[in-house]
């Protein structure tokens, strides 16, 4: 051996050692079996740790499983308990009419015999009195709806209180009571069935969840349908009957949209037994006589009928209810599904993370042994690892040794590749190719899996992001931008036109007989007349130009960059053409060619110089002016158009501000019998005194309101005015509800027809003012009708209620007199415009009269000027008229006056009107 250097010593292994090491070896000495835990067990904790987090999240996610299934069960329960509710108060309400001598009167059945009945519907409520009781109980045993349950128990034995104590029933009030019990469970059902959907585990448990749901509305809305029917035919001929026809309606109507909510059922299965429900007899029996009701009023039906009736009804109860529980069975079996997956889930976490340990223990009793100082250097490497920073492993020493460093610097690469993914996922870099590398071995699987459910969720948002965005910003049906989107572009485009100096085109194109192709082959027909037709105007339209779809059949082309008004008109012309190829549509009866037209109106904008909505406004007011100089036309907006606009705007205001401030009146013009002169009553019409301009005529303000939703309050206005003062005078004169009287005529436009709560508005008015329906005349012109035939069920809704109809300015628009007899019309009011001295209009105003009364409809005159054009009304047997030869339109006080009078003679169109 050589010499040694000084401060060295002699080492057994290493053969020299620097000897200054030895004190810093006896400070530090760390075993060796301390230093495998260091290397091996501080990089397995992170893994441990994530590994119990799984475990965790796996185990809540079994437990809110199982509570979803216990609250979808629970939901069912209170179903059923509802549904006995619903059919005991059926069972009450036939006890009651059989127990009302009125009712069996309507019945047609004797008294003893109804005695009799009776004793037979106890038999059949006691046994709907046990299913309620038992259904109940059954809630009360659950932990959730128990106090709810109580509540509704405590309830119907008051109720039955009420109903055992003798007496007559009032029905609508313990209608109502009954009805508050079954919603109290309703609401209970709300309450557990939201718990139920956010304790589910997956898509499929909250789609079955809403199975359940749906179902249960289905069960829920049968029974007060034939209990309000029941109700109705009980007061058919009480003063409250048009309420308990529209309340049945109502709960009918609730019936027939539940029922077909059944096609949204996600579960095949159930949904074919579901739809099926409106098959079965007793369905079709039940339907059979309701939907008879619908159009024919109630049918009266016989003692057997109403029994079977009601057996009926609980049968349809009872299979709906069947159904009803096949769907809880399915949404908690989805939800004991997710219970299992994420149970072992549970158990592969737990059991990969205990081979992980076990392993690692095994690793160190096998090569503690025989390690070698080689390494003290791998524990130092695995201490930095175990400070969370992942160096570099070496491999050399001894096999074992190297077999260590080289399983921890698998473990540090599989750290680093975990590492990697989890930034990756931080960043929102879902592409990255790293996301793709599992990590090997079953706790690889477990966090790679871990990691795709991330990154499938993250890409799940993306997409959903991306497909809500796309639908808020374009029609579903055209896929083309819609209104909101449109105004966001064009004024994009008139920022980048105000940057830049140029002009921004606007064309809005409006399609002319659109309504007719609904009417004629019903909407299917119209979506696919509108998806050709934005398809051929996406074609027209030049590569940078935007079509965009407002609504309806309205459309816009968007032009930037535009060098002359002349090229927007040529656009605007190829739009028409394309817009009117006939087009060929599936209709119920075979393929079917429809045709539409299109007028466009142009506006431009020069340097970005307006806002869209102002743009917008401007190519309206241009399309407005094509449809009326005869549609299929290009128009541009210019001077005119702007002066006009401006004048609208003004006049909207200024109306609007004028209904709120009381600046409107109404004045009454009498309508007169043609032969006795006898009033018959008043035409209701608004004038409006606006400041600094004088009293302005209908003429003056009612065109621009009928362009915008303000004409629906001003009709409002109206009708509420002229009930209310109508009601007042025959106070005043003493008449009665049920006696006759003159009438008032108010005219109403299209838009207020189509509003879809049009007949709860006048009914409202009517009861407001105290004043009977039959003293009301709703006018709605002849033109409005045919253009929107849709408004016919509104106006036979109205007549239903017992109010008069009149056709408007007849003569003027298209409709057949031999339809008059279909049309739900009461009187007919000839356009002024055909009392004439032309011989040709003289024979069409007597063949109107004459078609008229052979169809039992009355005729009115309106606008009689001259003493001639009575004459020759009363020789064509017209029965009313109105206009200045016979009176002015007259002020309040003035028509009240002549309302008491019952006559008027002949007044001059100079005449004042007080």
């Amino acid at each position: 051996m050589p010499p040694l250097k000084p401060g060295w010593a002699p080492d057994e292994n290493l053969g020299v050692r620097p000897l200054h090491r030895q004190p810093d070896r006896t400070r530090r000495g760390i075993p060796l079996w301390a230093l495998l835990v260091v290397l091996v067990l501080v990089p397995l904790s992170t893994v441990a740790t994530f590994a119990v987090v799984l475990g965790s999240r796996a185990q809540a996610e079994a437990s809110a499983s199982a509570s979803a299934a216990e609250q979808v069960r629970a939901f069912g329960q209170l179903a059923r308990a509802s549904a006995a509710v619903d059919q005991e108060l059926l069972v009450v309400v036939v006890q009651a009419a059989l127990n009302n001598p009125d009712a069996v009167g309507r019945l047609g059945i004797t008294p003893a015999f109804a005695a009799v009945a009776a004793d037979l519907v106890d038999q059949s409520r006691d046994r709907v009195r046990a299913e309620t009781d038992l259904e109940l109980q059954r809630s009360v045993e659950l932990a959730d709806p128990a106090d709810t349950a109580r509540t509704a128990q405590a309830a119907v034995r008051e109720l039955r209180a009420r109903v055992d104590g003798g007496g007559a029933l009032d029905l609508p009030g313990l209608r109502q009571s009954w009805a508050a019990v079954a919603a109290l469970l309703h609401a209970q059902q709300d309450t557990v069935v939201v718990a139920a959907a956010s304790s589910a585990g997956s898509t499929a448990t909250v789609a079955a969840i809403r199975d359940v749901r749906v179902v249960a509305d289905l069960a829920a809305r049968l029974n007060p349908d034939v209990v309000d029917y029941l109700g109705w035919l009980l007061d058919a001929t009480g003063p409250d009957e048009p309420t308990r026809r529209w309340q049945w309606l109502r709960s009918h109507a609730a019936v027939m949209v539940a029922r077909e909510a059944m096609a949204s059922l996600a579960d095949a299965d159930l949904r074919t037994r579901a739809l099926g429900l409106a098959g079965t007899p007793s369905a079709v029996q039940v339907d059979s006589l309701l939907t008879t009701a619908t159009t024919q009023g109630p049918v009266v039906p016989t003692l057997t009928q109403l029994r079977s009736l009601v057996s009926a009804a609980g049968v349809v109860t009872e299979e709906t209810t069947d159904v009803l529980g096949r769907a809880v069975e399915v949404a908690a079996a989805s939800a004991a599904v997710d219970g299992a997956a994420a149970d072992a889930e549970r158990d592969r976490t737990v059991l990969v993370g205990l081979g992980a340990f076990v392993g690692t223990v095994l690793l160190l009793w096998l090569v503690g042994r025989q390690v070698t100082r080689s390494l003290r250097g791998l524990a130092e490497q695995a201490d930095e690892i175990g400070r969370g920073r992942l160096v570099d492993v070496g491999a050399g020493g001894p096999r074992e040794v190297r077999s260590v460093g080289l399983a921890l610097g698998a473990t540090v690469a599989s750290l680093r590749r975990i590492q990697s993914q989890a930034g990756a996922v931080a960043r929102g870099d879902l592409g990255a190719p790293v996301l793709a590398e599992p990590v090997p071995g079953p706790l690889g699987e477990v966090l790679h899996d871990s990691v795709e459910r991330l990154v499938d969720a993250f890409r799940t948002r993306d997409r959903l992001q991306l497909a809500l965005s796309h639908e808020a910003a374009h029609d579903p049906l055209t896929d083309l931008p819609n209104r909101a989107q449109a105004l966001r572009l064009t004024t994009a485009a008139l920022h980048r036109a105000r940057r830049a100096g140029t002009a921004t085109g606007l064309l809005f194109v409006d399609l002319d007989g659109f309504k007719g192709v609904n009417d004629r082959a019903g909407h299917a027909a119209g979506d696919a007349v509108l998806r050709t037709v934005a398809s051929r105007m996406r074609r027209v339209a030049r590569a940078g130009d935007t079509v965009c779809r407002l609504g309806g059949d309205e459309f816009v082309v968007l032009v930037e960059a535009v060098t002359d008004v002349a090229e927007l008109v040529r656009l605007g012309e190829r739009l028409v053409r394309t817009a009117s190829r006939p087009v060929v549509v599936a209709t119920t009866s075979g393929p079917r060619q429809v045709s539409v037209g299109a007028s466009v109106g142009v506006a431009l904008a020069q340097d970005g110089e307006v806002d869209g909505d102002e743009l917008l406004a401007r190519a309206d007011a241009a399309v407005y002016r094509a449809k009326h100089a005869g549609r299929g036309r290009v128009e541009v907006f210019d001077d005119g158009l702007r002066a006009h606009i401006d004048e609208r705007r003004d006049v909207e205001e200024g109306l609007r501000h004028g209904l709120a401030e009381g600046q409107l009146h109404v004045l009454y013009q009498p309508v007169l019998d043609v032969l006795t002169g006898a009033l018959r009553g008043f035409g209701a019409t608004p004038r409006w005194a606006r400041p600094g301009l004088g009293e302005l005529t209908p003429e003056a303000f009612v065109p621009v309101a009928e362009q915008s939703d303000l004409v629906c309050e001003l009709d409002r206005w109206v009708l509420r005015t002229a009930t209310a003062q109508l009601a007042a005078w025959r106070s005043e004169a003493g008449l009665a509800l049920d006696e006759d009287g003159p009438t008032v005529s108010v005219d109403v436009s299209a838009r207020f027809l189509g509003d879809p709560r049009v007949t709860d508005l006048v009914l409202e008015a009517l009861v407001d003012a105290g004043l009977p329906a039959r003293a009301l005349v709703l006018e709605v012109g002849e033109a409005a009708v045919v253009e929107a035939p849709s408004l016919l069920g509104r106006l036979s809704d109205l007549r239903t209620l017992g109010v008069g109809i009149a056709l408007d300015d007849f003569g003027i628009a298209r409709t057949s007199i031999g339809a008059l007899r279909h049309l739900p019309v009461d009187a007919l009011k000839v356009a002024p415009s055909l009392l004439s001295a032309d011989p040709a209009d003289q024979r069409v105003v007597a063949l109107v009269v004459a078609a008229a009364h052979a169809s039992g409809l009355t005729v009115v005159a309106g606008g009689v000027e001259e003493a001639e054009v009575l004459d020759r009304l009363a020789a064509d047997a017209c029965d009313a008229a109105q206009g200045h030869h016979l009176s002015a339109p007259l002020a309040a006080d003035g028509a009240g006056a002549l309302f008491r009078a019952g006559t008027v003679r002949t007044v001059s169109p100079g005449t004042p009107t007080g």
